[in-house]
Protein backbone atom coordinates (compact mmCIF):
# COMPACT_ATOMS: atom_id res chain seq x y z
CA UNK A 1 0.00 0.00 0.00
CA UNK A 2 1.68 2.89 -0.79
CA UNK A 3 0.42 5.43 2.32
CA UNK A 4 1.02 9.31 3.33
CA UNK A 5 2.10 10.25 6.98
CA UNK A 6 1.04 13.84 7.58
CA UNK A 7 1.53 15.05 10.83
CA UNK A 8 4.53 16.31 13.42
CA UNK A 9 7.84 14.67 11.99
CA UNK A 10 11.09 15.79 13.37
CA UNK A 11 14.47 15.86 10.93
CA UNK A 12 16.60 14.53 13.22
CA UNK A 13 14.33 11.38 14.53
CA UNK A 14 13.84 10.70 10.78
CA UNK A 15 17.30 10.60 9.29
CA UNK A 16 18.13 8.24 13.07
CA UNK A 17 15.91 5.93 11.86
CA UNK A 18 15.92 5.88 7.20
CA UNK A 19 19.30 6.53 4.89
CA UNK A 20 19.23 9.62 3.03
CA UNK A 21 21.77 10.71 0.38
CA UNK A 22 24.45 13.13 2.08
CA UNK A 23 24.27 14.52 -1.59
CA UNK A 24 20.93 16.23 -0.51
CA UNK A 25 22.50 17.68 3.17
CA UNK A 26 20.65 17.21 6.20
CA UNK A 27 16.94 17.18 7.20
CA UNK A 28 15.53 20.38 7.86
CA UNK A 29 14.62 20.80 11.75
CA UNK A 30 10.82 19.67 10.74
CA UNK A 31 8.04 20.00 13.48
CA UNK A 32 9.24 19.57 17.11
CA UNK A 33 7.86 16.53 19.03
CA UNK A 34 7.99 13.26 19.95
CA UNK A 35 8.96 10.69 18.17
CA UNK A 36 5.99 8.13 17.62
CA UNK A 37 5.39 9.49 13.95
CA UNK A 38 8.99 7.99 12.72
CA UNK A 39 8.09 4.93 14.84
CA UNK A 40 4.92 4.73 12.82
CA UNK A 41 6.65 5.07 9.69
CA UNK A 42 9.41 2.99 10.33
CA UNK A 43 7.22 0.04 11.06
CA UNK A 44 4.99 0.15 8.31
CA UNK A 45 8.10 0.44 5.79
CA UNK A 46 9.44 -2.67 7.57
CA UNK A 47 6.32 -4.49 6.51
CA UNK A 48 6.97 -3.52 2.62
CA UNK A 49 4.38 -0.16 2.24
CA UNK A 50 5.88 2.92 0.18
CA UNK A 51 5.95 5.53 2.75
CA UNK A 52 6.09 9.28 2.74
CA UNK A 53 6.48 11.52 5.66
CA UNK A 54 5.20 14.90 4.84
CA UNK A 55 5.24 17.79 7.72
CA UNK A 56 5.83 21.61 8.45
CA UNK A 57 8.72 23.50 9.98
CA UNK A 58 8.66 26.69 10.85
CA UNK A 59 12.43 26.89 11.86
CA UNK A 60 13.72 27.14 7.87
CA UNK A 61 12.89 30.52 6.00
CA UNK A 62 9.57 29.76 3.48
CA UNK A 63 11.92 30.36 0.68
CA UNK A 64 13.55 27.01 1.35
CA UNK A 65 10.62 25.22 1.19
CA UNK A 66 8.18 27.03 -0.47
CA UNK A 67 5.97 25.00 -1.45
CA UNK A 68 8.05 21.93 0.38
CA UNK A 69 11.21 20.21 -0.35
CA UNK A 70 11.57 16.39 -0.45
CA UNK A 71 14.13 13.82 0.37
CA UNK A 72 14.29 10.29 -1.30
CA UNK A 73 15.48 8.09 1.12
CA UNK A 74 16.03 4.15 0.55
CA UNK A 75 12.83 3.20 2.24
CA UNK A 76 11.04 6.34 2.74
CA UNK A 77 9.85 9.83 1.19
CA UNK A 78 10.55 13.18 3.59
CA UNK A 79 8.19 16.22 2.51
CA UNK A 80 9.23 19.42 4.57
CA UNK A 81 6.44 22.12 3.88
CA UNK A 82 6.95 25.46 5.05
CA UNK A 83 4.97 27.18 8.12
CA UNK A 84 4.79 30.80 9.03
CA UNK A 85 6.72 31.83 12.05
CA UNK A 86 4.00 34.04 13.68
CA UNK A 87 0.39 33.44 14.67
CA UNK A 88 -1.39 36.62 14.64
CA UNK A 89 1.24 39.36 13.64
CA UNK A 90 2.69 39.55 10.11
CA UNK A 91 6.39 38.49 9.22
CA UNK A 92 8.46 38.64 6.57
CA UNK A 93 5.04 40.35 4.74
CA UNK A 94 2.95 37.50 5.27
CA UNK A 95 0.38 37.61 8.10
CA UNK A 96 -0.16 35.24 10.84
CA UNK A 97 -0.97 31.95 10.24
CA UNK A 98 -3.83 31.57 12.38
CA UNK A 99 -5.80 34.77 10.48
CA UNK A 100 -6.37 32.39 7.69
CA UNK A 101 -6.55 28.67 9.43
CA UNK A 102 -3.29 27.92 8.37
CA UNK A 103 -4.28 27.87 4.67
CA UNK A 104 -1.41 28.93 3.49
CA UNK A 105 0.62 25.45 5.10
CA UNK A 106 -2.77 23.74 3.95
CA UNK A 107 -1.68 24.15 0.40
CA UNK A 108 1.61 23.24 0.80
CA UNK A 109 0.77 20.29 2.50
CA UNK A 110 -2.28 19.54 0.08
CA UNK A 111 0.90 19.58 -2.70
CA UNK A 112 3.41 17.42 -1.68
CA UNK A 113 0.21 14.52 -0.93
CA UNK A 114 -0.51 15.27 -4.73
CA UNK A 115 3.23 15.00 -5.56
CA UNK A 116 3.79 11.77 -3.37
CA UNK A 117 0.16 10.72 -4.91
CA UNK A 118 -0.22 7.65 -2.46
CA UNK A 119 -3.54 5.57 -2.48
CA UNK A 120 -3.99 6.67 1.20
CA UNK A 121 -3.35 9.65 4.10
CA UNK A 122 -2.92 8.81 7.41
CA UNK A 123 -3.02 12.42 9.61
CA UNK A 124 -2.21 12.97 12.89
CA UNK A 125 -3.77 15.63 14.80
CA UNK A 126 -7.20 17.20 14.10
CA UNK A 127 -5.68 20.47 12.77
CA UNK A 128 -4.20 21.25 9.57
CA UNK A 129 -2.64 18.45 8.73
CA UNK A 130 -6.04 16.41 8.44
CA UNK A 131 -7.46 19.26 7.12
CA UNK A 132 -4.95 19.25 4.43
CA UNK A 133 -5.11 15.76 3.74
CA UNK A 134 -9.45 15.36 3.53
CA UNK A 135 -8.91 18.41 1.15
CA UNK A 136 -6.69 16.07 -0.83
CA UNK A 137 -9.06 13.93 -1.98
CA UNK A 138 -7.21 10.84 -1.14
CA UNK A 139 -9.22 8.36 1.38
CA UNK A 140 -8.04 9.67 5.12
CA UNK A 141 -7.82 8.43 8.22
CA UNK A 142 -7.26 10.43 10.78
CA UNK A 143 -5.70 10.52 14.31
CA UNK A 144 -7.07 12.60 17.08
CA UNK A 145 -4.42 13.11 19.71
CA UNK A 146 -5.72 15.74 21.99
CA UNK A 147 -9.35 17.25 22.99
CA UNK A 148 -9.51 20.50 21.47
CA UNK A 149 -12.29 21.91 24.33
CA UNK A 150 -10.39 20.60 27.23
CA UNK A 151 -7.12 21.95 25.72
CA UNK A 152 -8.83 25.34 25.35
CA UNK A 153 -10.40 24.96 28.68
CA UNK A 154 -6.68 25.03 30.14
CA UNK A 155 -4.38 27.00 28.09
CA UNK A 156 -7.32 29.64 27.60
CA UNK A 157 -5.78 31.97 25.22
CA UNK A 158 -6.61 33.29 21.58
CA UNK A 159 -4.50 31.21 20.02
CA UNK A 160 -6.39 27.76 21.63
CA UNK A 161 -9.78 29.22 20.67
CA UNK A 162 -9.15 29.46 17.18
CA UNK A 163 -7.56 26.12 17.25
CA UNK A 164 -10.66 25.08 18.76
CA UNK A 165 -12.58 25.49 15.69
CA UNK A 166 -10.21 24.42 13.15
CA UNK A 167 -10.93 20.77 14.90
CA UNK A 168 -14.05 21.87 15.17
CA UNK A 169 -14.39 22.01 11.57
CA UNK A 170 -11.91 19.06 10.69
CA UNK A 171 -13.80 16.25 13.18
CA UNK A 172 -17.06 17.07 11.93
CA UNK A 173 -15.52 15.66 8.29
CA UNK A 174 -13.54 12.56 9.73
CA UNK A 175 -15.94 10.05 8.61
CA UNK A 176 -12.75 7.75 9.53
CA UNK A 177 -11.11 8.57 12.79
CA UNK A 178 -9.35 7.32 15.39
CA UNK A 179 -8.87 8.69 19.19
CA UNK A 180 -5.53 7.09 21.59
CA UNK A 181 -7.01 6.59 24.49
CA UNK A 182 -11.17 6.10 25.41
CA UNK A 183 -10.71 9.16 27.38
CA UNK A 184 -10.52 11.02 24.00
CA UNK A 185 -13.04 9.23 22.35
CA UNK A 186 -15.69 10.03 24.77
CA UNK A 187 -14.81 14.08 24.77
CA UNK A 188 -14.64 13.55 20.50
CA UNK A 189 -17.56 11.00 19.61
CA UNK A 190 -20.30 13.80 19.58
CA UNK A 191 -18.40 15.90 16.99
CA UNK A 192 -17.30 13.26 14.49
CA UNK A 193 -20.14 12.14 12.15
CA UNK A 194 -18.89 8.41 12.45
CA UNK A 195 -17.81 5.75 15.24
CA UNK A 196 -14.39 6.72 16.40
CA UNK A 197 -11.85 3.55 16.98
CA UNK A 198 -9.23 3.42 20.22
CA UNK A 199 -5.83 3.62 18.86
CA UNK A 200 -3.04 3.77 21.30
CA UNK A 201 0.00 5.94 20.36
CA UNK A 202 2.52 2.90 19.37
CA UNK A 203 6.43 2.42 21.25
CA UNK A 204 9.26 1.38 19.06
CA UNK A 205 10.08 -2.24 19.75
CA UNK A 206 13.55 -1.83 21.33
CA UNK A 207 12.67 0.36 24.07
CA UNK A 208 9.52 -2.02 24.74
CA UNK A 209 12.35 -4.85 24.54
CA UNK A 210 15.44 -2.67 26.73
CA UNK A 211 16.35 -4.32 29.50
CA UNK A 212 14.64 -1.75 31.68
CA UNK A 213 15.11 -0.44 35.27
CA UNK A 214 18.80 -0.89 36.72
CA UNK A 215 18.52 -2.74 39.08
CA UNK A 216 19.51 0.15 42.16
CA UNK A 217 16.99 2.67 40.45
CA UNK A 218 14.99 3.08 43.40
CA UNK A 219 18.10 3.45 45.72
CA UNK A 220 18.87 6.56 43.65
CA UNK A 221 16.02 8.86 45.12
CA UNK A 222 15.96 10.42 41.92
CA UNK A 223 12.70 11.52 40.36
CA UNK A 224 11.92 12.77 37.21
CA UNK A 225 9.53 15.13 35.25
CA UNK A 226 9.43 15.22 31.42
CA UNK A 227 6.72 18.02 30.39
CA UNK A 228 6.80 20.15 27.68
CA UNK A 229 5.55 23.91 28.98
CA UNK A 230 4.96 26.12 32.24
CA UNK A 231 1.86 26.08 31.86
CA UNK A 232 -1.83 25.52 34.12
CA UNK A 233 -2.27 22.06 31.95
CA UNK A 234 0.93 20.72 32.50
CA UNK A 235 1.03 21.79 36.30
CA UNK A 236 4.57 21.99 37.37
CA UNK A 237 4.06 24.57 40.06
CA UNK A 238 2.06 22.05 41.80
CA UNK A 239 4.87 18.85 41.38
CA UNK A 240 7.78 21.48 42.45
CA UNK A 241 6.12 22.46 45.56
CA UNK A 242 5.15 19.00 46.51
CA UNK A 243 8.59 17.36 45.57
CA UNK A 244 10.02 20.26 48.84
CA UNK A 245 7.30 19.17 50.94
CA UNK A 246 8.18 15.19 50.38
CA UNK A 247 11.96 16.35 50.89
CA UNK A 248 10.99 16.94 54.69
CA UNK A 249 10.39 13.47 54.94
CA UNK A 250 13.42 12.24 52.86
CA UNK A 251 15.92 15.03 52.42
CA UNK A 252 18.26 12.51 50.20
CA UNK A 253 15.42 13.00 47.62
CA UNK A 254 16.35 14.68 44.19
CA UNK A 255 14.65 16.02 40.91
CA UNK A 256 15.86 16.19 37.18
CA UNK A 257 12.91 18.27 35.52
CA UNK A 258 12.85 18.42 31.62
CA UNK A 259 11.43 19.72 29.00
CA UNK A 260 10.83 23.47 27.71
CA UNK A 261 10.09 25.85 30.08
CA UNK A 262 12.23 23.93 32.66
CA UNK A 263 15.41 25.35 31.45
CA UNK A 264 18.25 26.49 33.45
CA UNK A 265 17.21 30.01 32.96
CA UNK A 266 13.54 29.36 32.39
CA UNK A 267 10.38 30.39 33.63
CA UNK A 268 10.36 26.89 35.80
CA UNK A 269 13.58 27.69 37.51
CA UNK A 270 12.64 31.15 37.75
CA UNK A 271 9.44 30.78 39.58
CA UNK A 272 10.79 27.74 41.65
CA UNK A 273 13.69 30.42 43.19
CA UNK A 274 11.37 32.81 44.16
CA UNK A 275 9.01 30.46 46.02
CA UNK A 276 12.53 28.92 47.57
CA UNK A 277 11.43 25.19 45.84
CA UNK A 278 14.88 24.79 43.93
CA UNK A 279 16.64 22.47 46.99
CA UNK A 280 17.60 18.78 45.16
CA UNK A 281 16.21 20.41 41.55
CA UNK A 282 18.06 20.33 38.55
CA UNK A 283 16.20 22.75 36.05
CA UNK A 284 17.75 20.87 32.53
CA UNK A 285 15.03 21.96 29.92
CA UNK A 286 14.84 20.43 26.08
CA UNK A 287 16.84 17.21 26.13
CA UNK A 288 17.65 14.46 23.09
CA UNK A 289 14.92 11.58 23.71
CA UNK A 290 18.05 8.82 23.95
CA UNK A 291 19.29 10.92 27.49
CA UNK A 292 15.41 10.95 28.82
CA UNK A 293 15.05 7.59 27.59
CA UNK A 294 18.31 6.53 29.96
CA UNK A 295 17.49 8.92 32.64
CA UNK A 296 14.11 6.78 33.03
CA UNK A 297 16.38 3.63 33.35
CA UNK A 298 18.30 4.86 36.77
CA UNK A 299 15.83 6.86 38.55
CA UNK A 300 13.62 6.16 40.85
CA UNK A 301 10.40 7.75 39.93
CA UNK A 302 8.36 9.76 37.00
CA UNK A 303 6.50 12.62 38.44
CA UNK A 304 3.71 13.91 35.85
CA UNK A 305 1.51 15.94 37.28
CA UNK A 306 -0.13 17.26 34.35
CA UNK A 307 -4.01 17.80 34.62
CA UNK A 308 -4.91 16.51 31.22
CA UNK A 309 -3.73 14.22 29.04
CA UNK A 310 -4.85 11.47 25.89
CA UNK A 311 -2.34 9.04 25.74
CA UNK A 312 0.71 10.72 27.43
CA UNK A 313 4.01 9.55 25.33
CA UNK A 314 6.29 9.98 28.41
CA UNK A 315 4.33 8.40 30.90
CA UNK A 316 4.55 5.69 28.39
CA UNK A 317 8.12 5.24 27.80
CA UNK A 318 8.78 5.05 31.49
CA UNK A 319 6.20 2.30 31.99
CA UNK A 320 8.15 0.85 28.99
CA UNK A 321 11.17 0.96 30.59
CA UNK A 322 9.91 -0.24 33.94
CA UNK A 323 9.65 3.22 35.72
CA UNK A 324 6.82 3.40 38.28
CA UNK A 325 4.84 6.46 37.26
CA UNK A 326 3.45 9.04 39.80
CA UNK A 327 -0.05 11.06 37.85
CA UNK A 328 -3.19 12.02 38.32
CA UNK A 329 -6.04 10.16 40.00
CA UNK A 330 -8.44 12.19 37.85
CA UNK A 331 -6.04 13.48 35.12
CA UNK A 332 -8.20 12.19 31.46
CA UNK A 333 -5.62 9.31 29.94
CA UNK A 334 -3.59 8.74 32.64
CA UNK A 335 -5.86 5.80 34.73
CA UNK A 336 -6.70 3.98 31.89
CA UNK A 337 -3.23 4.14 31.00
CA UNK A 338 -1.80 3.30 34.36
CA UNK A 339 -4.44 0.44 34.48
CA UNK A 340 -6.83 2.11 37.22
CA UNK A 341 -3.43 2.22 39.74
CA UNK A 342 -2.40 -1.20 39.17
CA UNK A 343 0.15 -0.18 36.89
CA UNK A 344 1.37 2.92 38.78
CA UNK A 345 0.36 5.44 41.48
CA UNK A 346 -2.88 7.73 40.76
CA UNK A 347 -2.63 10.55 43.31
CA UNK A 348 -4.34 13.95 43.46
CA UNK A 349 -2.23 16.47 41.16
CA UNK A 350 -4.42 19.77 42.25
CA UNK A 351 -3.04 18.98 45.82
CA UNK A 352 1.33 18.81 46.81
CA UNK A 353 0.72 17.11 50.25
CA UNK A 354 -1.14 14.46 48.37
CA UNK A 355 1.53 14.31 45.65
CA UNK A 356 4.04 14.24 48.47
CA UNK A 357 2.97 11.98 49.89
CA UNK A 358 2.67 9.28 47.08
CA UNK A 359 6.59 9.90 46.12
CA UNK A 360 7.24 9.32 50.40
CA UNK A 361 5.31 6.45 50.44
CA UNK A 362 6.75 4.43 46.83
CA UNK A 363 9.75 6.00 47.80
CA UNK A 364 9.61 3.37 51.10
CA UNK A 365 8.05 0.14 50.03
CA UNK A 366 10.16 -1.54 47.94
CA UNK A 367 8.25 -4.53 47.22
CA UNK A 368 5.50 -2.16 46.05
CA UNK A 369 7.55 -0.14 43.84
CA UNK A 370 9.20 -3.81 42.27
CA UNK A 371 5.28 -4.93 41.53
CA UNK A 372 4.34 -1.40 39.89
CA UNK A 373 7.61 -1.73 37.64
CA UNK A 374 6.68 -5.32 36.85
CA UNK A 375 2.70 -4.52 35.95
CA UNK A 376 3.89 -0.94 34.25
CA UNK A 377 6.03 -3.29 31.56
CA UNK A 378 3.46 -5.55 31.00
CA UNK A 379 1.08 -2.84 30.61
CA UNK A 380 3.01 -1.07 28.52
CA UNK A 381 3.13 -3.90 25.92
CA UNK A 382 -0.28 -4.73 26.11
CA UNK A 383 -1.40 -1.31 25.30
CA UNK A 384 1.41 -0.22 23.40
CA UNK A 385 3.34 -2.59 21.34
CA UNK A 386 3.92 -1.69 17.64
CA UNK A 387 2.82 -5.07 15.85
CA UNK A 388 -0.45 -4.95 16.90
CA UNK A 389 -0.84 -0.89 16.49
CA UNK A 390 0.19 -1.36 13.02
CA UNK A 391 -2.31 -3.93 12.53
CA UNK A 392 -5.13 -2.22 13.37
CA UNK A 393 -3.99 0.86 11.02
CA UNK A 394 -3.14 -1.23 8.35
CA UNK A 395 -6.78 -2.81 8.54
CA UNK A 396 -8.31 1.14 8.78
CA UNK A 397 -6.71 2.12 6.04
CA UNK A 398 -7.86 -0.47 3.81
CA UNK A 399 -11.61 0.41 5.32
CA UNK A 400 -10.85 3.66 3.87
CA UNK A 401 -10.74 3.04 0.05
CA UNK A 402 -13.52 2.67 -2.11
CA UNK A 403 -14.62 -1.09 -2.77
CA UNK A 404 -12.44 -2.89 -6.22
CA UNK A 405 -13.94 -3.56 -9.39
CA UNK A 406 -14.37 -6.68 -8.80
CA UNK A 407 -16.32 -6.09 -5.05
CA UNK A 408 -18.52 -4.33 -6.47
CA UNK A 409 -19.34 -6.60 -9.40
CA UNK A 410 -19.48 -9.75 -6.92
CA UNK A 411 -21.99 -7.39 -4.65
CA UNK A 412 -24.06 -6.53 -7.66
CA UNK A 413 -24.27 -10.37 -8.80
CA UNK A 414 -25.23 -11.55 -5.20
CA UNK A 415 -28.01 -9.08 -5.02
Amino acid sequence: MRIALVGPFTGPSLAGAFAFPESAGPLPPGYPGAPLMTVLAKALVARGHEVAAITTDYATPIAELEPFRSFAGRDIRAYFCPQRPRSFRSAYGRRGRMLDFFRYERDCLRRAIADFAPEVVHAHWTYEFAWAALDSGVPTLATAHDSPLKVVRFTPNMYRLWRYFMARRVLARCRHLTAVSPDLERDLRDLAPGPIRVVANPIAEEILRSPGCVERAMDSKMLMMVLNGWTDLKNGATALHAFQLARRADPDLRLVCFGSGFEPDGEAASWAAGQGFTANVEFRGPTPHALILEKMRTSMALLHPSRWEACCMSIAEAMSVGLPVIAGQATDGVPWQLDDGRAGVLADVTNPQSLADAVVALSRDRDRWNGISAAARARARELFAIDPVVDRYVALYASTLPPSPAAVAVAAASA
